[in-house]
């Protein structure tokens, strides 16, 4: 089986509302991607009341889509969170064993 590469940037996993990794990452009709809590408070508070629309491209919606969680989406962006937590040990073992062992 052919193994295929791509190039992506941590910003494209981003949420556009809290500018985090994305959590619970849902899809809506329009086709952006949010945190499913982001969204749903961005909704919550929307004016006029019920006037429901993308915080992005401003696509209006009505009724309320029904969000369901993108577990693809989601396993890879648990990926990328662990891959940043094991990088940040790996820096950070490596300062510790910079001051212990001294250069020769």
């Amino acid at each position: 089986m052919a193994q295929a590469s791509i190039s992506v940037t941590e910003s494209q996993f981003r949420c556009p509302i809290c500018l985090d990794i994305l959590r619970d990452p849902v899809s809506i009709p329009c086709g952006h991607t949010y945190c499913m809590a982001c969204v749903n408070n961005y909704w919550d508070q929307a004016e006029p009341p019920g006037r429901l629309s993308c915080p992005q491209c401003r696509e209006s919606f009505s009724p309320r889509p029904v969000l369901r969680r993108n577990t693809v989406l989601a396993e890879v962006v648990d990926k990328l969170r662990l891959s940043e937590m094991v990088g940040d040990f790996m820096i950070f073992s490596c300062n510790i064993l910079c001051i212990i062992i001294p250069v020769i």
